[in-house]
């Protein structure tokens, strides 16, 4: 425990220097240090000091204004800025002893006129939803994912930002996210609008496909389709169907395009070479894990 205080006390003075010379480098630097610890080859009490402390140092970070127009690129996790600049969502994860993860965030919301930050934590509770899909969320009431892309839809005056992400979630299975995002009347960070379009099954609040560990699922903004498309997921055998390991790719493609306020489902998307420059999104340590895996390390 004495480190880990003498740690904070280290980052809470450097954080001193940072507000005055607004040079974020030194503080990404020690960012990048804290979350090298948070490892699944770390003790469950490392993971969570450690954890915690960047929670914090980054939060610290975060409420110094100049702070939003720095990139962070080196800090190797999931990072997504608004298209109009008016917020970002910095994400990551972490896994517990028991095998089980936990996804962690925080918004940062700027004000250009005023030149004022506010930031919020998210609180992953995607293990307590009874219907995730249907879930009405908040920045204390998340289903956690690690966001890798961003989009800004607007419709009747109102902007809808559709986040693309990623979660973890067993050794067997693992699952991408299509979640919608609004600042409420309150002005209050709000996850989850009844928009999308599930075949057969209506419109959900936010579509979560859950797929093998094993297998790859794109999932990205096709720009000149003006569409996000994606895998066609599907049980790999009948005798399979409703057991996620199995699921995966069908060599069909789906898609969803934004129309008078609803992201339409679309079918048999016809797409040149889908695959072609698809890079599966791999949190960086999971990517290190990998590499070792095959080295036979």
């Amino acid at each position: 425990m004495r480190r880990f205080l003498l740690s904070f006390l280290v980052i809470v003075a450097s954080l001193n220097c940072f507000s005055q010379s607004k040079d974020f480098s030194m503080a990404e630097y020690n960012l990048i240090a804290l979350y090298s610890k948070i490892s699944r080859f770390a003790s469950e009490e490392d993971n969570v000091e450690n954890n915690k402390i960047f929670m914090q140092m980054l939060d610290s970070v975060l409420k110094i204004p100049e702070s939003f127009h720095y990139s962070f690129n080196d800090l190797k996790m999931g990072k997504v800025t608004a298209p109009d600049e008016t917020f970002k969502i910095f994400t990551w994860f972490m896994v517990h002893v028991d095998g089980t993860y936990e996804t962690f965030g925080l918004l940062q919301r700027y004000d250009k006129s005023t030149n004022k930050v506010k930031v919020y934590k998210l609180v992953d509770c995607a293990s307590s939803m009874k219907d995730p899909m249907m879930a009405n969320c908040t920045d204390k009431y998340w289903y956690g994912a690690t966001y890798y892309e961003i989009r800004q839809e607007k419709y009747d005056g109102v902007s809808t930002y559709i986040l693309l992400g990623w979660r973890p979630n067993t050794i067997y299975t693992q699952k991408k996210v299509i979640e919608t995002f609004r600042f409420d009347k309150k002005d209050k960070p709000t996850f989850g609008y009844q928009i999308i379009e599930l075949k057969g099954k209506g419109f959900k609040k936010r579509v979560v496909y859950e797929y093998s560990a094993k297998q790859t699922m794109m999932l990205r903004y096709e720009k000149k389709k003006k569409m996000i498309v994606l895998d066609h997921i599907a049980a790999s055998d009948p005798r399979y169907e409703g057991i996620y390991e199995f699921y995966g790719p069908d060599f069909s493609i789906d898609g969803y395009k934004f129309k008078q306020g609803k992201l339409r489902y679309s079918s048999d998307i016809d797409l040149h070479s889908p695959r072609q420059k698809f890079s599966e999104y791999v949190p960086e340590k999971l990517k290190r894990k990998k590499k070792r895996a095959e080295s036979g390390l």
